[in-house]
C-alpha cells in the first residue's frame, strides 16, 4: 500500500513491469504537482528540499522519463508528467478515502443504529439516550420504533433491529440474547388535592379504597403492584385500563383516580396538577435490551448500550 505522508522508514518498492517505483517518490511527485513547488512540497513532506529533488530524480530514473523542464526555481511539468501525476492522484485519492472510511468506523462516525421498544421507555427515556448518543454520532442514521414487548423480540429474533428493549427482566426467546437493565423504583402520580399528596411516600396499605388507573393486564408492573395489594389484603377499584402511562396521567388529571407508572414519564410528565411520589415498599419497575443472538455487536451499538446505561444508573442514584 502506498503511503500518503512522509515516512520515517520507507515502505518496500512497488515493482510493475520491471521498474522499482518507491512509494515516498510517488508521494513527493504528487506534492511537487500539487504544489507547483519543490521548496512547498518540502514542507509538506516534512523533509529538506535537496531530499525532494533527490526523490525527483530518483524517480525519473525509475520510469526513464524526464519529468520536469526546468527554468530557473521553476519547475515544468510535461506532458508526461501530468499523464502520470493524474493516475497517480487517482490513486492517493482512493487511499485517502480508505483512510477517511476506517477512522470513520474507527470513531463510529457512519452507520446506521436500529431500535425499537415498548412505550414505556420510547417515549421519554430512549428519546433523552438518542439525544446523547446522536450528539457523539451525527453520522449514525438512528431510527426508533415503538412497539409491544413481543413485538420487539420477534423483530430482534429476525435480525431486524440492532437492540430492542422490552419489559421483561427475566425472559427467553430464541434467537435473542436478554440483558437486563438496571431496576428503579415506580412511583404514584396523585391529583395535588389528593388526600395522600401530602405524603414524604405512599404506603402499600394507603391505597385502600383508592381508585386505580391500571395498566394493561401483561404489563410486569402492573401485576407486580397488584401482587403486593393483594398480599397485603387492600380492597380498590379500577376504572380505567391503559397500556400508556402517559394515558394514566391524563386520567388523573381528569380526578379518575390515582396510578403508579415507570419513573421516566413521571420525570417528563411536568403538570401543575399532579404530584409523583415514591411507593414504600418499592415496586420495581424492571426492563430489559435485547440483541439479535446471531448478529455480531456493532460499536455503534455497544456505544448506545453504555450511553442507556449510564441514563438508568444517573435515575437511580437521583
Amino acid at each position: 500500500m502506498l503511503c500518503t505522508r512522509a515516512c520515517e522508514t520507507p515502505p518496500a518498492a512497488i515493482t510493475l513491469k520491471g521498474m522499482d517505483l518507491n512509494p515516498r517518490q510517488l508521494d513527493a511527485f504528487r506534492k511537487v504537482m500539487l504544489t507547483g513547488s519543490m521548496t512547498i512540497a518540502a514542507e509538506r513532506l516534512q523533509v529538506s528540499q535537496p531530499a525532494v529533488s533527490r526523490l525527483i530524480r530518483d524517480l525519473e530514473a525509475s520510469v526513464g522519463i524526464r519529468l520536469f523542464r526546468r527554468e530557473g526555481n521553476r519547475l515544468i511539468p510535461g506532458a508526461e508528467a501530468q499523464r502520470l501525476f493524474r493516475e497517480v492522484d487517482l490513486f492517493y485519492r482512493g487511499i485517502e478515502q480508505i483512510e477517511k472510511v476506517a477512522q470513520d468506523l474507527k470513531s463510529v462516525r457512519i452507520g446506521n443504529l436500529r431500535v425499537a421498544s415498548l412505550s414505556a421507555l420510547a417515549l421519554n427515556a430512549l428519546c433523552e439516550c438518542v439525544n446523547r448518543f446522536a450528539a457523539t454520532h451525527r453520522e449514525v442514521a438512528v431510527s426508533l420504533d415503538v412497539r409491544n414487548s413481543l413485538s420487539v423480540l420477534e423483530l430482534a429474533a429476525a435480525n431486524q433491529i440492532d437492540i430492542g428493549f422490552v419489559h421483561q427482566a427475566n425472559t427467553e426467546y430464541p434467537g435473542v440474547v436478554v440483558h437486563p437493565l438496571q431496576s428503579l423504583p415506580a412511583v404514584c402520580v396523585l391529583r395535588r388535592d389528593h388526600r395522600l399528596a401530602d405524603r414524604p411516600a405512599i404506603a402499600i396499605d394507603d391505597f385502600e379504597g383508592e381508585s386505580i388507573i391500571s395498566l394493561s393486564q401483561n404489563n410486569p408492573l402492573r401485576v407486580r403492584l397488584e401482587s403486593a395489594l393483594d398480599a397485603a389484603g387492600v380492597r380498590y377499584s379500577r376504572p380505567v385500563e391503559t397500556t400508556l402511562a402517559y394515558s394514566a396521567c391524563n386520567f388523573v388529571r381528569g380526578r379518575l383516580g390515582i396510578a403508579v407508572i415507570d419513573p421516566f414519564t413521571a420525570k417528563h410528565f411536568v403538570d401543575s396538577d399532579v404530584v409523583f411520589l415514591p411507593i414504600e415498599p418499592a415496586v420495581p419497575f424492571e426492563c430489559s435490551f435485547v440483541l439479535p443472538a446471531h448478529q455480531p455487536r456493532s460499536k455503534v451499538v455497544e456505544d448506545f448500550i453504555d450511553v442507556v446505561k449510564s441514563f438508568f444508573s444517573a435515575h437511580r442514584q437521583a
